[in-house]
C-alpha cells in the first residue's frame, strides 16, 4: 500500500485531470489538486514528495509558479513530473534546469506510462539520491555519530575517521560537500585536504573545516587554504542545517 502524497496541478478540473486523479488514487496515493496560485501550492504542499504539473496552452501565464517550483526543488528536493508539449517544457527549462526535472509526459498521455513514472519517482531509494550528499570526516566517533543524526533527516551522509578512510569512501560514492576535522591526529585536516585536491574524483568538493579553536592564529590559517568555510564545532543543530542550506541554495 501506498500513502505518500502527491501535488496534481493544473488550470482547471479537466477530463484528463479528474482521470490522472483517479488512477492515482485507485493506486493508494494521497493527491492534492491545486491551482497555479502560488497561495494554494503552498498551503497543500505539506508532506507532497512530487508534484505533476498539468499545463496548457496558457501556461506562459503562471511564470511565477514555475519560478516557485525551482525554489522548491532547491530548498526542499521536490520531485516535479511535467505533463505538456514540447514548447511548454522549452519554457519550463529557462527556470527550471532539465536535469532537475525528474520527468516530462507528451501529451496525448499515456496513463500507464505516467504510473509507471510515479512508482520509479517516489520509490525511497530515488528520493533518497535526489539529496545532497555530504561526506563527514572525523576521528571523534561520538562527534561522529552525533553530526550523522543532525544531518540525515535532510542529506544522505557519509562518515569516515580519517583521510585515508575518507579517500577509500571517496572512489566508490559521489560526495557535494565535505566535512572535514581541521584537528586529527597521523593527518590533520589541511593535508587531508590537500590529498583531496590532487585526486580526480574529489578535487572539485568544496570542503568546510570543523575547528574547535576560534583563536585569530589558527582562524587565519583555516582561511589560508580557502576552505569553502569553517564552523566552530560547537555549532548547534539549526545553525549548522540553516549554514548547510544557504550553502547549496548559493550554489544553485
Amino acid at each position: 500500500m501506498f500513502d505518500k502524497k502527491i501535488l496534481l496541478v493544473r488550470k482547471d478540473t479537466t477530463f484528463m485531470v479528474n482521470a490522472i486523479k483517479k488512477c492515482l488514487l485507485d493506486n493508494h496515493f494521497i493527491v492534492a489538486e491545486t491551482s497555479y496560485s502560488i497561495s494554494d501550492i503552498s498551503s497543500n504542499k505539506a508532506d507532497a514528495c512530487l508534484a505533476i504539473l498539468y499545463t496548457d496552452s496558457d501556461f506562459a501565464d503562471y511564470q511565477d509558479a514555475i519560478i516557485y517550483f525551482k525554489d522548491l526543488c532547491i530548498e526542499e528536493n521536490m520531485i516535479v513530473i511535467i505533463i505538456g508539449d514540447n514548447d511548454t517544457f522549452k519554457f519550463i527549462h529557462r527556470f527550471i534546469p532539465k536535469e532537475d526535472i525528474a520527468c516530462e509526459l507528451t501529451r496525448p498521455l499515456d496513463m500507464e506510462e505516467l504510473l509507471n513514472k510515479v512508482y520509479i519517482v517516489t520509490d525511497e531509494e530515488y528520493i533518497q539520491l535526489k539529496r545532497k550528499c555530504i561526506l563527514v570526516v572525523d576521528d571523534d566517533f561520538t562527534y561522529l555519530q552525533m553530526l550523522r543524526e543532525w544531518l540525515k533527516d535532510d542529506f544522505r551522509v557519509g562518515v569516515a575517521n580519517s583521510g585515508a578512510q575518507a579517500i577509500a569512501w571517496l572512489t566508490n560514492n559521489k560526495a557535494d560537500l565535505i566535512l572535514l576535522d581541521y584537528d586529527m591526529p597521523v593527518i590533520d585536516g589541511p593535508k587531508v585536504m590537500e590529498m583531496l585536491k590532487k585526486e580526480s574524483f574529489s578535487s572539485g568538493i568544496p570542503v568546510m573545516f570543523l575547528t574547535g579553536k576560534n583563536d585569530k592564529k589558527s582562524v587565519t590559517e583555516v582561511i589560508s587554504l580557502k576552505p569553502a568555510d569553517y564552523l566552530l564545532k560547537s555549532i548547534d543543530k539549526e545553525k549548522l542545517l540553516d549554514t548547510l542550506r544557504n550553502f547549496f541554495d548559493s550554489r544553485e
